[in-house]
């Protein structure tokens, strides 16, 4: 099947509501009914529609765990909303998270801390620069905020207490997860 543009074309409201069916059902991933999981599901495909996005090139920096939260939220919004999202700012993140390393590495969840009690800004306004040397968080002063998290948690309830019925029904109602090893 060929990719068709994503939110365009006479099957994009099916495909649409085909991808958001688990959030219109249940109230919570654990809601979903176990006999309702299927065998096989891609978000790459849904109706002929992808609803995740391109994989971007961290470089010479250690920000695989920045460009896997900021994919992983723009899939998310993109599910949500039924529209490509703006692409999110790792920059933004590596410069003004004091939580992580910038790009020495660090954890996605203190990402989703950060974005959940501040904001994510957009690539146009800090632009990803690889590096974090000669940067500061206070460029980033006059960006817009794009999105937020609402509420970050862990899979399962607990950190170490998810299971793979518990991954699969999570990305089922809400799209792309950001995890870790």
């Amino acid at each position: 099947m060929t990719q068709l543009e994503f939110g365009q074309g006479p099957l994009f409201a099916s495909a649409l509501a085909e991808a958001q069916k688990y959030q219109t059902k249940y109230t919570t991933s654990d809601a979903i009914l176990d006999s309702e999981v299927p065998v096989f599901f891609d978000w790459r495909n849904v109706g002929g529609y992808d609803f995740t996005g391109k994989i971007r090139d961290q470089k010479q920096c250690g920000s695989c765990y920045t460009m896997a939260f900021t994919q992983t939220m723009e899939a998310r919004l993109k599910l949500k909303y039924g529209k490509e999202a703006e692409q999110l700012s790792p920059q933004m993140l590596l410069d003004c998270n004091y939580m992580t390393e910038g790009c020495e590495g660090g954890w996605p969840h203190l990402h989703a801390y950060f974005a959940e009690n501040g904001y994510l800004v957009g690539e146009s306004c800090a632009p990803y620069q690889a590096q974090t040397l000669g940067t500061t968080c206070s460029q980033y002063k006059d960006c817009k905020p794009v999105a937020r998290v609402r509420r970050s948690y862990d899979v399962g309830g607990a950190y170490g207490q998810t299971s793979e019925r518990h991954m699969m029904k999570e990305i089922l109602r809400n799209g792309a997860l950001n995890t870790e090893f």
